[in-house]
């Protein structure tokens, strides 16, 4: 039996397999190793960047964390674009329309009176009991009114009283703009006397007055009115054979400018009126003429207020003024050309829509121009006061004193003090 010897190549085979194998295991061990080292830097890469954003990871201190996510939420939202396709689109949802309507008003400086209590109004979309009626940009307010008056006429030692009753129908337009307002006032009356000399003829007047917001601390006031009436049979200057005493009519205007400085409060206004008297019918049916009374009054005043709350404001008020006739003597020979001079000093007060007004007394001098008329002077007292017990029912109180003029030989005026409630 012949032995076979192993071939060279067989034994060989078994040898490189191992070697093989031994370098794919250290070629895989080497690619794992280097994966794990790349893992590994990226790993303190990100955190060495996560530690130099945010401090707070590193000490563990969960609010800061919340803190800093919300920085960079915020942040994103900043850096998104914002769309305003949508904003000037035409609104149709009711809804909508109220948020723009509340906007516009937030928008006003003209701002409407809160009540006095402080309670805010639920606004209804449905209510129809408003108090008045819209024209356009104006509230129409017509009323009628029933007065209770008395007026009381000095002439040098004698005096009468008159109390009597007054109707009239009245109306107010107001506007309602975010800045300014304009505000027109007209009335016709009628009285019927109860007591004293009777002064029944009809009257009527109107005044509009515009108030202009300049600046937050200054305000401008201009007015303007008219006003018709007849002389009262009984007045000192009527005509006394006469059957129609004459009718006076009166046109005023003025302008004034308020300012606050800080606690203080300041006016100065410009007054301006004149009147005018027509031809008094007599019994047997001439006219007698009263042109010589036309006149006409210039006052120049100024005011300092004291801010003790915005409810009272204290003040003290100084005025000048002239007074002078369209004829410079007058039918009798008399020049009653005069100069005025007064001071007063009362308190404002506005506690809302419940009640505002002012009070204040003070003293007045008329010194004529003619020697031999004498001076008139007086104690004054000056009023109004708007009163609203309820919601829609108004009360208006004044009080007021003035020097009138005479036409009487060698009578230099009377001092006329007056009182209504309205």
């Amino acid at each position: 039996m012949t032995r076979q010897r192993p071939s060279p190549i067989s034994s060989r085979r078994p040898l490189v397999v191992g070697l093989v194998a031994a370098h794919l295991a250290f070629g895989l061990a080497g690619v794992a190793f280097a994966q794990s080292a790349d893992e590994q830097k990226v790993g303190e890469d990100q955190f060495r960047t996560q530690s130099a954003s945010d401090p707070s990871s590193t000490t563990g201190d969960p609010n800061a964390a919340d803190a800093a996510e919300e920085e960079l939420q915020d942040a994103a939202v900043a850096d998104k674009p914002v769309d305003t396709a949508g904003i000037d689109s035409l609104i149709t949802d009711p809804a909508d329309l109220l948020d723009q309507e509340a906007l516009q008003e937030m928008r006003r400086q003209n701002l409407r009176e809160n009540a006095v209590d402080g309670l805010k109004a639920n606004a209804d979309a449905t209510r129809n009991d408003a108090q008045g009626i819209k024209v356009g940009s104006f509230l129409l307010r017509p009323s009628l009114t029933e007065t209770l008056g008395a007026e009381r006429t000095k002439t040098g030692k004698d005096s009468t009283t008159r109390y009597y009753l007054r109707s009239g129908l009245k109306a107010s337009a107001t506007s309602d703009w975010s800045l300014h307002q304009l505000k027109i006032d007209a009335e016709g009356t009628w009285d019927k006397t109860f007591s004293g000399p009777p002064q029944d003829d009809p009257e009527g007047k109107i005044e509009a007055q515009l108030r202009l917001d300049l600046t937050d601390e200054m305000t401008g006031t201009l007015k303007a009115g008219y006003s018709l009436e007849r002389e009262d049979i009984n007045d000192p200057n009527a005509v006394s054979n006469a059957a129609t005493q004459s009718d006076v009519e009166t046109y005023t205007a003025s302008a004034a400018i308020t300012r606050d400085l800080g606690i203080l409060r300041t006016t100065a206004g410009l007054d301006f009126t004149r009147e005018v008297y027509s031809a008094a019918v007599l019994d047997n049916g001439d006219l007698l003429s009263q042109s010589d009374r036309d006149q006409n009054t210039g006052i120049l005043r100024g005011r300092l207020g004291y801010e003790l709350s915005p409810a009272l404001i204290p003040f003290i008020e100084a005025s000048y003024g002239q007074t002078i006739y369209d004829q410079h003597k007058d039918s009798l020979g008399y020049v009653r050309d005069a100069t005025l001079y007064a001071m007063k000093t009362g308190v404002e007060f506005d506690f809302g829509e419940k009640l505002k007004g002012e009070l204040a007394g003070g003293y007045t001098v008329a010194d004529f121009d003619d020697s031999a008329l004498k001076s008139i002077s007086a104690v004054t007292i000056d009023g109004n006061a708007l009163w609203s017990p309820r919601r829609g029912t108004d009360l208006a109180l004044n009080l007021k004193t003035e020097i009138e003029p005479s036409a009487t030989p060698g009578a230099s005026g009377n001092v006329a003090y007056s009182g209504t409630a309205i």
